[in-house]
């Protein structure tokens, strides 16, 4: 009996993971893949004459089918294919959470939790238990996907059942899980009450630096637990403001996963969709306040150049480019930032850091990556975005006021024009190469 239980790797293996390269398979492999396994299952175990044994390896098939919907429905190809993948997932999971309360039915399970843990029948149920609370997870995942107040009051709901079961059967880890899910969404959902916000948002940073210095400390740095736990703690970092430590942690991961598993890998590319964003440096364009991307600076950081507004959904093609004074310019919470033009702290100048809040008299707080100095409140007009880090470990930019431009590919971004943009400095350059090699030539000669 304990043999017929050992259900999961050995049997699921096959249909998620490569033979040759030992990798996962990816986006529409893998949901071929999935879908042949479920197939496969249901055809050699899913008959009413087959054991319980043989009915949770088609639990397991349905498992592994709705994962891998899950995981493409957050990469999908189109918005169509995100809606269609998000119904068969809901589908399989109402499959599978009836399976499971038919065979609670047909097994006359009610108790068996309370049997001694080494029994059969208590272990029967451990499993039953775990595919049930994983069942109400992805209902919860699912619905808060959408984001609206009442997908997210039913996501927490489907949440908390999910939780009890893990820890009814001592799947603490899994429980704590949900536990953070939960204040996840709760944090969304508060973030008009600030004080609230602010405790839950920091319990789950908290929560999640430690799970990824956990992995770090047990896995390598390219194994895809430590990866999946940066990736969300990268994600935590970002909504706590604090986007150098979120852009240095994702370039890290980002390195790691692309020479590991690959530029195509479904962690790779959430990595670097993080860091693109993560890279994006946004403002907001006074007096109105309307949100912009900010490209780069010009006349000695007199000017900045932006693209925008930016609409949500982003709607790029509508976008202009124009250029504006640097005082009509307010870096947003978690733009990174270099101190300049201080008079009274000019110890400050050429500090970089990131803005964590703004002030009723206009002064944003400035947490400086140089743990040594203490956090500073300082108006717009002295703080310059910084469109590239400095070297880790200097976190500091001599020049302050120069002219700092972002990389061709992110200028790109910005919309028309953007394509065309070349760095003035290097334009000059080559006009000055020029401009000397036709006067050494002699007169003769032209």
């Amino acid at each position: 009996m304990a043999e017929e239980a050992d259900f999961s790797v050995p049997f699921v293996k096959p249909w998620e993971y490569c033979p040759n390269c030992k990798q996962q398979y990816q986006r529409q492999l893998s949901l071929d893949m999935s879908s042949s396994f479920v197939t496969f299952a249901e055809a050699t175990y899913g008959h009413p004459e087959n054991s319980k044994w043989d009915k949770i390896r088609v639990m397991q098939s349905l498992r592994s089918k709705i994962v891998t919907l899950v995981n493409n429905i957050f990469r999908p190809l189109s918005c169509q294919d995100a809606g269609m993948l998000k119904m068969e997932c809901e589908t399989l999971i109402k499959k599978l959470l009836s399976m499971v309360e038919q065979i609670k039915k047909d097994e006359k399970m009610d108790g068996w939790v309370h049997m001694p843990h080494t029994s059969i029948e208590y272990k029967f149920s451990n499993i039953i238990g775990y595919f049930e609370a994983f069942g109400y997870e992805c209902f919860g995942t699912i619905m808060a996907l959408d984001e609206t107040e009442e997908s997210d009051e039913i996501a927490i709901k489907h949440f908390e059942v999910a939780r009890i079961l893990y820890n009814i059967f001592g799947m603490k880890e899994l429980s704590k899980e949900m536990e953070s899910r939960i204040a996840d969404i709760t944090t969304r959902s508060a973030w008009s009450n600030e004080d609230e916000a602010n405790v839950c948002a920091t319990t789950l940073l908290q929560n999640a630096r430690i799970n990824y210095e956990t992995c770090l400390a047990s896995s390598e740095m390219t194994s895809i637990m430590t990866i999946n736990s940066g990736l969300h703690y990268a994600r935590m970092l970002r909504k706590a403001n604090r986007g150098i430590e979120a852009e240095r942690l994702l370039m890290k991961l980002a390195t790691g996963s692309r020479r590991v598993h690959g530029p195509e890998h479904n962690c790779t590319t959430s990595i670097e969709d993080l860091l693109k964003k993560s890279k994006l440096r946004l403002c907001l364009l006074l007096p109105d306040g309307k949100p912009c991307q900010a490209l780069r600076y010009e006349n000695d950081g007199e000017i900045c150049v932006l693209t925008g507004p930016i609409t949500e959904p982003r709607e790029m093609d509508d976008e202009r480019m124009v250029r504006v004074t640097s005082d009509l310019i307010q870096p947003i919470l978690g733009c990174p930032v270099i101190c300049h033009g201080l008079v009274s702290a000019s110890h400050l100048n050429g500090k970089v850091g990131d803005v964590r809040a703004s002030h009723k008299n206009g002064g944003l707080a400035v947490h400086f990556e140089d743990k040594r100095q203490k956090p500073a409140l300082v108006k717009p007009e002295n703080l310059r975005i910084a469109f590239e880090l400095p070297t880790e470990g200097s976190s500091c930019l001599e020049n302050a006021s120069s002219s700092v431009y972002a990389p061709l590919d992110y200028i790109r971004e910005g919309g028309r024009f953007g394509g065309f943009a070349i760095d003035f400095n290097i334009f000059v350059v080559v006009i000055v190469f020029i401009v000397a090699v036709l006067l050494s030539i002699p007169n003769d000669e032209l």
